[in-house]
Formats: C-alpha cells, structure tokens, sequence
C-alpha cells in the first residue's frame, strides 16, 4: 500500500479561565492536556498512514510542516474557529487535502453562513469518527472518497481504539486524558451533549478503560489524569464497574495519578459512588451548576440541580475529599435583577475557587439556539460564538437589557476573581476536605498519604515550579497567597500542596477576570425576525454595542 504522511492538527486555544497560561508557565508546562480526539483517530488509521501531530498549544505550525505532508486532519471546537480558519486557508493555497471533524465542524457544517468556509475542505467526517472514517478511508484508497460523511448511528465503544500516545510528548502537558464514556440521561437545554452523543450513555468496558490507563502507564508518564466525559457518571452501574478496578489498581501503583472529571451534581446522592471515586484517586470534578434559582433550573431543564439541595451537596462532594468546580451562567430568560448577588452569595458560601461564570450562549443545534431562532432573537455577528462564554459577546436578545447583563456580569466575574475573595473560598474549601494530619491518617487511611505524596513526587518540573513559586510570592498579588498558605497549614501538611496549587491557579483567574472586566461589547446586527418579536429586539438592541 502506498505510504501516506499524515499531519494531525489541533488549532490554538485563545487564552481563557480553561487556558491556565499562567499557571501553566509556571509548572513548567507548555498547554493543558493534549488533543486526545486526534490521537485517537491516530490510532485508527491504517499501517501505511505515517501519522505526525503538531499542537498548536504547543509549537507553531510551520510551512514546512504542511509542504511534507500528503493529508491534513483537523479538528476544534467553537472556541478554536479563528485558528482553524486560519489552519485551512494555509493547507488550501498549498493544495493539501484537508479532513476535518469535530464539535466545530458538526455544528457549523450546513447552517447559514459558512463559518467553516467549507468549499476550501475536501472531506468533512460529521458525527462520531468509529462509524465514518472506516468509510473514508476505504473510499479514499479507492479515489472515490465523498465530500461529507454522516452517519448519524451511535457507535458501541469497543470499536475505539487506545490513543497514540507515542505522537505526543507527554510531560508538555499539564494533564493527559482519557474517555470512558460519550452521552448524557439529562437534556438542558442549552447543552448540544445530547445532540452529539444522545441520551443513552455508552461507555467502554471496565478493562479496555483500564488497558488504556496501562498503556499511559507503560509511557512513564506520572500526574494529572483527566477523563473527558461530559458526565462520568451517567452510567452508574458501569463507572461503578470500572472505578473499583481503578481504585485497586492506584493503590496498588501507589497513585501515580491523580484524576478529575465533570459529572452532574446528584454524584452526592450516591455514597457508593463517591467513596470509589475517593479511593480511585479523583480530587476535583467539574459540575455544571448554571444558578441557584431553582425556578431558572426548571425553565432550562436542568431538574437534577432544581430538585436537589445543591449547598449540602456541593459541601458532602467536598468533604469526600473531592474539589468542586462550577459552571455558572447568565443571561437566562427568567433572571430577576437581584441574580448577580444571588451568584456571588452562593459561590461564596460553597466555597468554590474555581467558580466559571459565564454569559449564556446559544450554541447551535441545541434546543436553546432552536427556540431563539423561531423567537427571532438570534443576533449575527463575525462571531456566531466564540465558543468561550467568559467573553462579552451575545450571539442572541437577552430579556434583561442588553446593557445590564454585560455590566452585571462584569461585576460578578471582578468580584468572585478579587484576590480577596478567591483565597477566602479556597480557604473554605481546604477547611471541607478531610483530615489532612499525617499522623492522624496513617493510622486511619494510610492510602490516602500515599494520594497526597504523589502531588508531590509526580511532578515533572520541580526545580522550575519552586523557581516560579517564588516569584509568584514576591508579585503584588503574593502577599495574598502567602497569608492563604500559611493560615491553609494550619489543616496539615499535606494541605499545602493544594494551596500551592490554588495560588498558581488563582493568579491565572485573576489575570483573566481584569481582561473580562475591561471588555467592550462587540457591536451587532440582528438577522430578520418575526414582526411579534420587533418590541422585544427595539428594547434591548439599540444599546449592545455600545
């Protein structure tokens, strides 16, 4: 067969809460964590496919690079759309054939507007890459591949293979990741997961999950693990399944990672499922929060934060030893004037650093973008969506004035992001998580010294972080972490490097917040809408862009 160069490229991450450039600098790291859709599809390629990836995240992308290449996959998000633009310009004026896939590429392709400016890309794989690049590729040996593949059946999971692990250096990152599932039970109505992955949770079984950890394992990589799954717990009975095979396999390894994860908050319901995450090594997880108005959740269909106490919730999550993070968003249809300080009173009382408040963005396909679209409140503009909701850019007419949601939300975001604030909620949250003495824990839990020993032991860059660490304490925003470390010791020693890590972390917020916090809403026009919608759009447009 005849030997094709494949070049794999991910598109440059703008700078974001997600980004951590700052905390990535100074753990000696070059990016997040690496682009696991591309290795995966690496690895589904043929034997005559010499595969090179090249994240922009990571090195530039140089002329060179496409010239010795005979096909360019590429993929992004939302959020990705000006470097993948960009990316296809560059590999289109050399004459490259371009394969594209992905979140960016299933919901622009098709919609009015080529934000793909999809006439320059020669193959487009839609929906998930187990059922359609199989077809491409026979096709594409034959000289008959099509220009869009779209099989829209949900794949099973045993046909994904392990990703290549060995076209990525992994110490660039400050995390790997993994896949355990695709799919979510719960449909809000702003999220496009279901959409994607529908709502029957698919998931991989419990020992090709653990092959790929053994296969990340056997590459000498130490650290942070992430597993991608936008609802790691959406099937119980199998993450339960897997996490007791995980739990004894890092006790046995003596934790050589240390895992996070997004799931959904009833997560607290289920002390079964909590202790073995507690035992399998996760200390955070993402959990998408929205507001704390249960008449909002209602409306937006998130019932499984409305019909839970979400404060005791979020305190049992902690206490387990797990750190929450939380996704907040403004610009519901049914937010009241007093929403901003209700935000700030519930981020502040839980305790929770890495608080994401975002504006509302109606992402295409979703039930949200639907509903706008028939109500004629879509708003066009160079930037359907950034893809980043920290921004201030509305891609639809808010109920509240334009005007007052971006000035509220502003002042949410410089609130919660004061350094202040920030150390008193990671405080807080280092004052919930259990008994952090070792001379208490050895006689009780010994596996847990080895879990705190490895945020120690498993990180690369030592010498570098101590290097920054200092720095870090003599900048203007260092007299406040230093305070938050010392009065964080008094919980024990094996406190600190948490603190640490909230130091690292909280200066990157910090900086981001002060960008968001100075942003200018970007002026927009509004597409035609529906005449009975006209009062509404003459109330709120006039001011957006100023």
């Amino acid at each position: 067969m005849k030997k094709i160069n494949a070049l794999m490229i991910q598109p440059k991450t703008p700078q974001t809460f997600w980004s951590h450039d700052l905390s990535l600098k100074a753990a000696g790291f070059k990016a997040v964590m690496p682009p696991l859709g591309l290795m995966t599809i690496a690895a589904m390629l043929p034997e005559n496919y010499d595969v090179t990836l090249i994240d922009m995240n990571v090195s530039d992308l140089e002329i060179r690079d496409i010239e010795q290449s005979d096909m360019v996959f590429l993929t992004g998000m939302w959020i990705h759309r000006e470097s993948f633009l960009k990316i296809v310009n560059m590999c289109h004026e050399l004459g490259k054939t371009i394969v594209a896939g992905g979140p960016l590429v299933q919901s622009a392709y098709g919609r009015s507007g080529d934000y793909l400016e999809s006439e320059k890309i020669d193959h487009l794989i839609l929906y998930e890459a187990e059922n359609n690049l199989p077809d491409f590729l026979w096709d594409y040996e034959r000289g008959i591949a099509k220009k869009v593949y779209d099989n829209k059946e949900k794949p099973a999971l045993n046909l994904t293979p392990s990703p290549r692990f060995d076209i990525i250096n992994p110490y660039d990152y400050a995390c790997m990741a993994l896949q355990f599932s695709r799919g979510c039970p719960f449909n809000c109505e702003f999220c496009d997961i279901v959409q994607m992955f529908g709502r029957i949770p698919r998931t991989k079984s419990p020992a090709q999950f653990m092959r790929e950890v053994e296969d990340l394992y056997d590459t000498g990589y130490r650290g942070r693990l992430f597993i991608v799954d936008d609802n790691f717990i959406a099937n119980r009975k199998a993450v339960k399944e897997m996490l007791k095979l995980l739990a004894a396999w890092q006790e046995e390894h003596d934790y050589p990672y240390l895992l996070f994860t997004e799931a959904s908050i009833d997560l607290a319901k289920d002390d079964e499922l909590l202790n073995l995450m507690k035992r399998s090594g996760f200390t955070s997880v993402f959990v998408g929060i929205e507001s704390p108005d249960s008449a909002t959740l209602s409306a937006i269909n998130k019932n499984q934060n409305a019909t839970c106490d979400m404060d005791k919730a979020i305190e049992k999550i902690q206490r387990a030893g797990i750190e929450v993070m939380g996704g907040f968003i403004l610009g519901f249809d049914t937010d009241t004037d007093d929403v901003f300080d209700r935000q700030l009173a519930f981020i502040r009382r839980n305790g929770i650093p890495q608080s994401m408040v975002g504006l509302l963005a109606a992402m295409p396909n979703t039930d949200l973008f639907k509903r706008l679209e028939q109500e004629g409140r879509l708003i066009e503009n160079d930037n359907p969506h950034s893809g980043d909701n920290v921004d201030t850019v509305l891609n639809f007419v808010p109920v509240m004035p334009a005007p007052q949601l971006v000035e509220g939300y502003k002042r949410v975001i410089a609130q919660t992001y004061a350094p202040k604030n920030y150390f008193a909620r990671a405080l807080k949250v280092i004052s919930r998580l259990p008994d952090l003495r070792i001379t208490d824990l050895y006689m009780a839990e010994p596996w847990k010294i080895k879990l705190a020993d490895s945020k120690l032991t498993n990180h690369p860059h030592k010498r570098k972080l101590m290097v920054e660490f200092v720095k870090l304490l003599f900048s203007g925003f260092g007299v406040h972490a230093l305070w938050f470390i010392i009065r964080a010791s008094r919980y024990g020693l094996l406190a600190l490097p948490t603190a640490i890590e909230l130091a690292f972390r909280g200066r990157h917020y910090v900086s981001v917040a002060g960008r968001i916090a100075h942003a200018k809403p970007q002026p927009v026009t509004v597409s035609e809408n529906k005449r009975e919608y006209a009062p509404l759009l003459m109330k709120h447009l006039p001011s957006l862009g100023k």
